[in-house]
């Protein structure tokens, strides 16, 4: 049955033919004056890949690569040679662009970010600054040295700072200005902080900044594809909660991973090619070198990129090559699907996290990805995304387990299994709920043809034992269907031997295939009986739920009886954040709703900081038996803002009239307790909420 001797010859040959696609496609379409160096750079591609074989790739492919390793490129294809790692020397390569765009300190740096500030203003670049002395009652003078001022706290020590982080510190200075500033942008600006600026603040941060140039009005690509409400619509759909938080954070996240894969994945193809056609030459001294950030060249180029996705968009799919703007829309259009099963847990991550998952899952991304041995799960996951790897070739590895069907709708079976449920489980990878099939004929309104169908296909040589194989195989799989649904019973073993004259005399057995209006039937039946029980009530109802929310809400719209209580703004539903004050000090807490039944309980945890837990581990137990306190340890090695906590709950009573005592008394004990051992333990005595916010938040939405 098989007539290829392993994954790798079979993922050779699809590499081969996806070379000659690309080549094909990359000498149409660079300039005229490029081929005859693009060919030289084709032939020293062909005969590394003679002189080096695939040994290497197969040992990077087969195995999960340390994601901290940088991307190596290979030779399995023109693409992993020529656009990933560092590309062939002494030419414009598409692994130089894509590094460009990755570089904090290139030209191409800040195209993909987003200018928060105009967002947040809702003016375009060039009323950015004016806006904003106007919002806050400075002159630009005055509020330049604002900026420059407080945008060192998010700059390296380093002599000249990078473009990108130069842009990163004066838009998260303007937010620390606005989230300060009482008025209509208070409350986005509050978010904004603490979602997306908050974790940029350095430790050992520069001492003088920068003059603040034009980086708050910065043209990107996200501030000028708002101008193409249609193109927007398809790659950066805005979301449809009205919670500010939320629409934040999805719209951010959108913004990550449409960056992300148009620099790493398919789509970097086109960017290449709109490169050099703009360039003329695959020199390197032509190439484009860092210009004045007050020209329009950046500008230019992301102009020529959104007409590119344009025209890409407005010319029909069956008269154009498959390119950045159908990877970048799948990805748009799926989105909350392709981050259920490849990034789940990316609604509760940090802003700046999801950015390093996004590139992480992204990298070294192959036409065709090969996988035998042990499970390669970022294989799995780009092969779950639209774009890079086109073809999945695998053993038996992947026959369950894991989910293949969000952008596949085909498998063929270029090896059998003579037990019919395995088969089934192979064909399973891609037959499930929200699959690309089943996207696919919800939308169609037309009658179904047999080409609208999830594909499976058994390739074999007509007048060979193999055509024989596949008959027996088939067969099986009938009957096993049959017995699933019509009767319990067995197909047993059956003969695993083939007499070929026998068979071939016998003629093609064909099941017979059932009409579309024949019901399947079951040998389980829903008997009316098992149907009827009794309804029982929750034991909180919606309304109840509600209202215990709001309740909650309110502790922090008044005061709590003799305490000093920060509030902080925009914590998440069912989380409060804020500090108290005792004496000098300043001790931050979260509060999270819980409930025992129907009672709704407050739970209180007040971080201490990064203190070494095995260290500490004398000085703390006598530290707690002392007073008497509940504490919370996290044993990780990963770096944390926090690795101790104390704790308290307290239950609220009937009525709400005694929710802020109750509250207060909690805040008070748990506080005092936090603050007593702070002074026993190797921790700053101050240190800020925003140190803590995003893991407290993290925490809370994992309790919940």
């Amino acid at each position: 049955m098989r007539r290829v001797a392993s994954v790798k010859e079979l993922k050779r040959k699809l590499d081969e033919r996806y070379d000659a696609w690309l080549l094909s496609r990359l000498r149409r379409e660079l300039p005229e004056g490029t081929r005859e160096r693009f060919e030289r750079e084709v032939q020293k591609y062909e005969g590394e890949k003679v002189e080096r074989g695939t040994k290497e790739d197969r040992k990077r492919i087969d195995a999960d690569t340390p994601v901290e390793n940088r991307d190596q490129g290979g030779t399995d294809t023109f693409f992993a040679w020529f656009f990933r790692g560092e590309g062939p020397r002494g030419v414009v390569s598409g692994a130089n662009i894509q590094q460009r765009f990755i570089q904090r300190g290139a030209t191409l740096a800040t195209f993909f970010e987003r200018n928060h500030v105009a967002d947040l203003l809702g003016v375009a670049p060039g009323e950015v600054e004016t806006t904003l002395s106007q919002v806050l009652s400075l002159n630009p003078s005055g509020l330049r040295n604002e900026l420059r001022e407080r945008s060192t706290q998010f700059l390296s020590r380093a002599k000249k700072p990078a473009r990108a982080d130069r842009f990163e510190a004066v838009q998260a200075a303007a937010i620390d200005i606005l989230r300060a500033h009482p008025g209509p942008y208070q409350q986005r600006a509050s978010i904004m902080w603490h979602e997306r600026f908050a974790s940029s603040r350095r430790s050992a941060h520069a001492h003088e900044a920068p003059e603040i140039g034009n980086w708050l009005d910065l043209r990107t690509f996200f501030t000028e594809i708002r101008s193409r409400p249609k193109l927007e619509a398809r790659l950066w759909p805005r979301p449809r909660t009205e919670d500010l938080r939320v629409a934040f954070r999805e719209r951010e996240l959108r913004a990550q991973l449409l960056a992300a894969t148009a620099r790493l994945g398919h789509a970097l193809v086109d960017l290449y090619v709109m490169t050099i056609r703009r360039l003329g030459s695959l020199e390197l001294r032509k190439q484009e070198v860092a210009e004045d950030e007050k020209t329009d060249t950046e500008l230019n180029r992301i102009v020529e990129y959104l007409d590119l996705l344009e025209g890409q968009m407005d010319t029909p799919r069956p008269t154009r090559e498959w390119g950045a703007f159908d990877e970048l829309a799948d990805l748009a259009e799926h989105f909350e699907l392709v981050i259920d099963v490849n990034a789940p847990d990316a609604h509760g991550k940090s802003l700046a996290e999801t950015a390093k998952t996004f590139g992480q899952l992204l990298g070294e991304q192959q036409p065709v990805g090969g996988m035998s041995g042990q499970v390669n799960q970022t294989l799995v996951k780009q092969f779950r995304m639209p774009g890079y790897p086109l073809v999945l070739v695998t053993t038996d590895l992947l026959q369950e387990g894991e989910d293949l069907h969000t952008f596949c709708s085909s498998v063929h079976h270029y090896g059998i299994s003579w037990t019919p449920s395995s088969m089934e489980q192979r064909i399973g990878r891609i037959d499930r709920v929200r699959s690309h099939t089943e996207r696919r004929l919800e939308r169609k309104s037309s009658p179904l043809g047999g080409e609208d169908m999830l594909q499976v296909f058994f390739p074999h040589l007509e007048d060979t034992i193999e055509k024989l194989q596949v008959e027996r195989v088939l067969e099986r799989m009938d009957a096993f269907l049959r017995l699933t649904h019509e009767g319990l019973g067995t197909i047993g073993e059956g003969e695993r031997k083939l007499d070929s004259r026998q068979e071939f005399a016998r003629g093609p057995r064909v099941a017979p295939k059932p009409r579309d209006t024949d019901p399947l039937r079951t040998a389980f039946p829903v008997v009316p009986e098992l149907l009827r029980g009794e309804v029982r009530r929750l034991a909180a109802s919606r309304d109840l739920a509600g209202a215990t929310v709001e309740r909650f809400s309110a502790l922090a719209q008044g005061e709590l009886p003799d305490l000093d209580v920060m509030w902080e703004d925009d914590a998440p539903p069912g989380v409060l954040l804020g500090t108290v004050r005792i004496g000098p000090r300043k001790i931050p807490f979260t509060l999270r709703l819980q409930s025992v039944g129907a009672r709704p309980l407050v739970r209180c945890v007040s971080p201490l900081g990064a203190v070494g837990l095995e260290a500490a581990e004398t000085t703390l137990a006598d530290a707690v038996a002392r007073q008497g306190a509940r504490i919370g340890a996290v044993l990780t090695k990963d770096d944390r803002s926090y690795d101790l906590t104390v704790e308290g709950d307290v239950l609220l009573g009937d009525a709400p009239a005694t929710d802020a005592s109750r509250v207060a008394a909690l805040l008070r004990r748990v506080c005092r307790q936090a603050d007593d051992l702070r002074e026993d333990q190797p921790v700053e005595a101050d240190d800020a909420l925003e140190s803590f916010r995003a893991e407290l938040e993290r925490e809370s939405h994992d309790d919940a």
